[in-house]
């Protein structure tokens, strides 16, 4: 089994934004992802403070990209964002993505983990 889970590139639809479907996604998204694997760590990147605001209420904190996975197959990931070629150009280690981390053994994160049901 791997050692993280990576749950980026969410991107709503114009039509559908500021209706809480993006905060609904990433719950769902975040439950799945600690069920079935709650040992792991749970990557992502974003450049949306949306986003960037639902993963800090999730209990994701910012983290450097030195903090984040060196596996090539999470950063192949990228490879579709209009970004890449500035991530690539400094060898992974910055973008204008904001990186952040859900870390399971994180104290802070681990108070999150029981989310209230009108989240």
């Amino acid at each position: 089994m791997g050692k993280y889970i990576a749950n980026s590139g969410l991107i709503v639809a114009n039509a559908y934004r500021k209706s809480g479907v993006a905060k609904r996604i990433k719950k769902q998204i975040f439950e799945i992802s600690r069920n079935r694997y709650p040992e792991l760590k749970i990557f992502g990147l974003t450049t949306g403070p949306t986003i960037m605001k639902i993963n800090s209420e999730l209990g994701y904190t910012r983290v450097t990209y030195s903090e984040m996975t060196n596996d090539e197959q999470f950063w192949n990931g990228c490879k579709s964002c209009n970004n890449y070629a500035i991530l690539a150009s400094k060898n992974f280690q910055n973008c204008l993505c904001t990186a952040m981390l859900y870390d399971p053994n994180n104290e802070a994160s681990a108070m999150l983990k029981e989310l209230p049901a009108e989240f």
